[in-house]
């Protein structure tokens, strides 16, 4: 039922070309109609003679061959070549009924061919050139039952036959490919499927975000309504229990990927919105220092960041920029040159106590993993990585790979996103935003809520499994409720 959920307009599509093509096929064929006309034969009782049964068998054969075909050919005014192919014979059930078919290009020479071969045939057996005396003893008498009748509609299967059959190709068709595709598809196609590769929780499915409709990157801020903004919330009630009340400062929230082009950005974006919205106060930093982008998308212009902080060419008040989300401020990657070692561990460690004494969280936007090894070093000096895939883009065994650099730094705990998801194939996390998140449970309950979220069938963090992870966080839950606008009903804005 998954393969069919994910692949169903597929196989309709399949479905509408097999019943186009066979239409098609019927369409481009010769157009013939089909006349048939029907003999009766039977013994010719004689006096004192025993009767000969017909062989039915036989008698088709004669009605197709021989002077029957010739002498039907002459009073068509045809060759007996081209006769041969056009003229058939069959029995009818069990009695001894002949049924002389011919099948011509126009309705009226198909009834004068069925006519002529059934007026041959029986005339042949019937013997009538031969003397009374001789045909009183014929062991067969024919009788014409059916005369031949004008063709209405063209010979072969019909749309009532050709609709069906085109569907049930294009079906198998859809099918078959469906298979192969699935096979040889190494993608990240679900939650499931990101969940196994990552051995960790899949906390969020991002829907994809139309470009004309709001950047990716603004989808909570400047769409509030729309799907991907409660994807967001979705996943921000998720992470509240684990950012609450850090000992000594602000979480270190480290957004990272596998590949380029994963929606990184977009989701550190979308997420610092989404934390400042329900009272935090947060830092976005910029640490692809490769290929920034969050300057770009804030339109900061050219302005100190964190190679400058780094560097000490920069205090934090410096670099960081107010934006026009309340309680949110950007760090951007700076002006300073980047090399290979830009991202000192020491001075990386003292860039983020300094952060943490100013923001209840720090989001940082990474390079790639499996790219550079900036995203490594910013993991050691994080509490939480959320490791994004794009169901479009990032192959399983990337993002195993991306898991496994990132496990090697230990983090605190690793959480999965799975971005760019068709919205009628969310896993149910958009239909469930009405009720209260699963995170917010009792204090009692915290051991098992990061369990709850996926089967412990990996290892994750430093080496322990998710339960045992989430009993030894330092982060606890909160005794609040959910934010008034978690509650609030999905509805599109594009």
């Amino acid at each position: 039922m998954t393969l069919l959920r994910k692949h169903g307009v597929w196989l309709v599509v399949a479905m509408l070309v097999g019943v186009a093509g066979v239409l098609l096929v019927y369409q481009a064929r010769s157009v013939k109609y089909t006349s048939t006309s029907q003999v009766d034969v039977e013994a010719h009782v004689v006096a004192l003679t025993t009767p000969v049964t017909p062989n039915m068998g036989t008698e088709a054969q004669v009605a197709t061959s021989g002077v029957v075909l010739s002498g039907t050919a002459r009073a068509l005014g045809m060759s007996p070549d081209r006769l041969g192919s056009a003229l058939s014979a069959s029995v009818s059930g069990t009695a001894n009924i002949l049924s002389i078919s011919c099948t011509m290009p126009t309705p009226g020479v198909a009834q004068r061919c069925a006519a002529a071969a059934a007026a041959t045939y029986t005339a042949f057996r019937n013997d009538v050139t031969a003397s009374k005396t001789d045909r009183a003893h014929d062991p067969l008498q024919v009788t014409l039952v059916t005369v031949a009748s004008l063709p209405t509609t063209p010979a072969g299967p019909g749309n009532k036959v050709l609709v069906p059959v085109g569907a049930l190709v294009g079906l198998l068709l859809g099918l078959g490919g469906m298979v192969v595709r699935e096979h040889f598809d190494v993608r990240v196609r679900d939650r499931a499927d990101l969940e196994r590769c990552l051995e960790a929780p899949v906390m969020a499915e991002i829907p994809r975000i139309r470009h004309r409709s709001v950047k990716p990157a603004f989808a909570f801020s400047r769409a509030p309504l729309s799907a991907a903004a409660e994807s967001y919330r979705y996943l921000r009630a998720h992470l509240a229990p684990l950012i609450a009340d850090t000992p000594g400062g602000g979480a270190v929230l480290l957004v990272a990927g596998a590949r380029p082009r994963e929606g990184r950005t977009s989701t550190a974006a979308n997420l610092a919105a989404a934390l400042a919205h329900a009272g935090d106060t947060v830092l976005l930093v910029d640490a692809d220092l490769r290929n920034p982008a969050l300057d770009r998308l804030f339109e900061t212009g050219e302005r100190p960041g964190l190679t400058d902080l780094l560097a000490g060419r920069a205090s934090l008040e410096e670099v960081a920029v107010p934006t026009d989300v309340p309680g949110l401020r950007l760090v951007t990657a700076g002006t300073a040159p980047t090399g290979a070692d830009s991202l000192d561990p020491a001075r990386l460690n003292r860039a983020v106590a300094r952060m943490r004494a100013t923001a209840n969280v720090i989001v940082i936007d990474s390079a790639p993993v499996l790219a550079v090894s900036d995203a490594v070093t910013l993991a050691r000096a994080s509490d939480l990585v959320l490791l994004v895939a794009d169901v479009r883009r990032t192959g399983r065994q990337q993002a195993a790979a991306a898991a496994q650099q990132v496990r090697g730094a230990e983090p605190q705990i690793i959480i999965g996103v799975l971005n760019c998801v068709p919205r009628p194939f969310l896993s149910g996390q958009t239909r469930n935003t009405s009720a209260q998140p699963e995170t917010l449970a009792p204090v009692s309950q915290a051991a098992t809520i990061l369990a709850r979220s996926v089967p412990p069938r990996g290892q994750n963090g430093q080496g322990r499994t998710v339960s045992e992870a989430a009993q030894a966080t330092r982060f606890r839950l909160p005794s609040a409720t959910a934010d008034p606008d978690d509650s609030q009903p999905e509805q599109e804005s594009e």
